[in-house]
């Protein structure tokens, strides 16, 4: 599979990626809102103000957030342009997004595990499972979920009709895959007070979400 800087959704890898990168959720939350207002061009640099007017956080929460994201060079400032940009980050993620698909392709058969989970998906439905549905199971597995978080997110997101909820498993893998990832690094930055990270799915998963090519 080869995948282009262009067919990244480098908001979706963020979100299941972020506490490798020493943030919460408010900081992804600020990178979010800065490339919007960025991409407005109405604004070239990025401030605690300007996000308290489009952000409810609080400002010095905002102004903490900020200068972590300065620091670590997410948020840097183009001296060509003048003007703050997160370039540079879209980059890393998409570098680092290569080597873990690499690592992964080069262990598996992605197409022989593919086939058999479309197929036991859909006899655990008892139906035909649509392209849109498909292509949103090739992505999981290409985003890193494994066979059996799947299988185990579809057990989960059963509706009373006996069909599959795919949003409900969607949010389902995302948190099986944060799970082990805590368990992974030993800590976990997402507690009972921040629930805030499937509110921020639903929103992204509208206008956000881009398949891979194949």
């Amino acid at each position: 599979m080869t995948i282009t800087f262009n067919d990244m959704d480098w908001k979706n890898v963020l979100l299941k990626r972020y506490q490798n990168y020493g943030l919460n959720e408010l900081d992804v939350m600020v990178l979010f809102i800065s490339d919007l207002i960025l991409n407005l061009e109405e604004e070239t640099i990025i401030t605690c103000d300007i996000l308290s007017s489009y952000m409810s956080a609080k400002k010095e929460d905002l102004d903490v957030s900020l200068n972590k994201l300065l620091e670590k060079r997410y948020l840097v400032l183009d001296e060509k342009s003048m003007r703050f940009s997160l370039s540079s980050f879209k980059l890393k993620l998409f570098e680092d997004l290569k080597k873990d698909l690499y690592l992964h392709s080069s262990t598996l058969d992605k197409h022989q595990v593919d086939d058999s989970l479309y197929d036991y998906i859909e006899k655990f439905v008892g139906r035909t499972l649509s392209p849109i549905e498909r292509d949103m199971v090739s992505n999981w597995l290409k985003e890193g979920a494994s066979e059996e978080q799947i299988k185990e997110a579809c057990q989960k997101s059963l509706t009373k009709s006996g069909d599959i909820s795919f949003k409900r498993a969607d949010k389902i893998i995302l948190e099986l895959e944060r799970s082990q990832s805590r368990k992974a690094i030993g800590t976990s930055t997402v507690n009972e007070d921040t629930r805030k990270q499937d509110k921020i799915r639903d929103i992204l998963n509208y206008d956000w979400t881009n398949n891979f090519n194949s």
